[in-house]
């Protein structure tokens, strides 16, 4: 990846990065639990710097909690740009508001349709800010909830058709990816912290841990 010229990372960009960098070593040494376990491992060391306001430490944690989930939707070769675009095009999938009002509401079920988008965003930097006009100026307890049942219902997927490899079950996985990719991009806006910029400093050059294209370390060690 280029960094000398200026960078507008696409969400395939990211992925592409990632498959490049971790693909190899995350095929050779890593099942499906393996790569679930080390972005929910990596998922709370971030929620407990967070909660410790320690910002430095919060953002690489939440950065490579991230690249173990691109890992994850590598691995399954879901369409995450996609998917997000028809759920989540300026509105909220479940009360089809802009900006969300589901908090205000108890048991509200994901809808099928809505108002189409105006325009998609082009690179991660405008999906952060239409996730940000869907989800504004949210509380701690909220993203953080928002993170753990969506990880849940993700886990609980995953497994289920892990089991039975069912078509209906690997859309509900396709849905559910999607949710909580949202989720995480809510994480990121919350620290106003950007991903293009955060994730070009860590992995522009390789491996953030040994700088090398394939990954030559066990990263999750460090």
């Amino acid at each position: 990846m280029d960094t000398d010229q200026e960078q507008n990372l696409t969400i395939s960009d990211l992925l592409n990065n990632n498959r490049a960098i971790y693909q190899v070593p995350d095929d050779r040494l890593y099942s499906v639990e393996d790569l679930l376990y080390n972005y929910q491992k990596f998922l709370a060391l971030y929620l407990k710097d967070a909660a410790k306001k320690q910002a430095g430490s919060a953002r690489t944690n939440l950065m490579v909690a991230l690249a173990w989930y691109l890992a994850l939707i590598n691995r399954f070769h879901i369409d995450i740009e996609g998917n997000l675009w028809k759920r989540y095009s300026y509105k909220c999938p479940y009360c089809l508001e802009l900006p969300c009002y589901c908090q205000k509401e108890k048991n509200i079920q994901a809808q099928k349709t809505g108002r189409p988008g105006s325009r998609k965003p082009q690179d991660i930097s405008e999906w952060q800010k239409m996730i940000e006009k869907i989800y504004p100026n949210e509380e701690n307890d909220n993203f953080r909830h928002v993170l753990y049942s969506k990880l849940d219902l993700l886990n609980s997927a995953f497994r289920l058709f892990m089991r039975e490899k069912k078509k209906k079950q690997f859309h509900e996985i396709e849905l559910l990816s999607t949710d909580h990719f949202v989720a995480l991009i809510r994480a990121f806006n919350h620290h106003n912290f950007n991903i293009e910029s955060e994730y070009l400093k860590m992995f522009s050059g390789g491996c953030y841990v040994c700088k090398q294209i394939p990954c030559q370390c066990n990263y999750f060690e460090e």
